[in-house]
């Protein structure tokens, strides 16, 4: 699966050197609720890309163990202990999954990968996103700052819930905390992937191969394998 692997390397390419980095580990996860907790205002520490700051998600699938060789955790800017008040932030997501047999599968484990990103609930950790316009903000409580919340232990959550999908096998975490240059691009970025998400659809759903008049072409003109699955769902290869 190479849909998302341009992606993934200039994302790589927009990220500055200076970063901190964890391994996984499985026992150190923060622990989750079975939804999404409401925090009120009065119980909050801060929001990351709340009041207006930039916030971007989103999440690149690939089977080339070279992209995504280790599960890790990248953050860029400050530590949850560290921040003060509203700031900048980013999460993305790099899964490296095993190699699907067949396209129909392929686009079953991204869907189910995509709705994984939903379903994750930290305590303390109130996640509000938007897939109109890829934000995510989340609202952090008082009460588990003091506790102690990190992202090596938010990041070690959201690990060890995709890896209870047994097709991935590493997961490379990023969070940013600080106002990049880069943060206009990364919101493209994600509009790219949301692109291949919609594009995958409109193939598996059968649609027409008039590439002069699809909304995907232009999804299908750079992203790499897209055109090749598309004609080959229409039985023209």
């Amino acid at each position: 699966m190479v849909l998302f692997d341009q992606l993934i390397s200039d994302t790589e390419g927009l990220l500055p050197e200076k970063r901190k980095v964890w391994k996984y580990h499985s026992d150190r996860l923060w622990p989750q609720t079975k939804e999404n907790e409401i925090i009120m205002m009065r119980e909050t520490a801060f929001e990351l890309g709340g009041s207006g700051k930039p916030s971007v998600n989103y999440t690149c699938v690939t089977s080339d163990e070279s992209k995504v060789p280790e599960d890790e955790i990248l953050l860029f800017g400050p530590d949850l202990c560290s921040i003060k008040s509203n700031t900048p932030f980013a999460r993305i997501a790099f899964l490296q999954v095993e190699e699907m047999n067949t396209d129909e599968e392929a686009h079953k484990a991204i869907r189910n990968l995509e709705y994984m990103k939903y379903h994750i609930f930290p305590k303390g950790y109130m996640i509000r996103a938007s897939s109109m316009n890829y934000r995510e903000q989340v609202r952090i409580g008082k009460r588990e700052i003091k506790e102690g919340i990190s992202f090596e232990t938010i990041g070690n959550t959201f690990i060890e819930s995709y890896k209870r999908n047994p097709l991935v096998k590493h997961v490379r975490l990023i969070f940013i905390t600080e106002q990049l240059p880069a943060f206009a691009k990364l919101v493209e970025y994600a509009g790219k992937s949301e692109g291949i998400i919609k594009a995958l659809d409109h193939i598996m759903d059968g649609l027409d191969t008039d590439c002069q008049h699809c909304d995907m072409k232009i999804i299908c003109d750079e992203v790499e394998g897209m055109r090749e699955m598309h004609f080959k769902k229409a039985g023209l290869i």
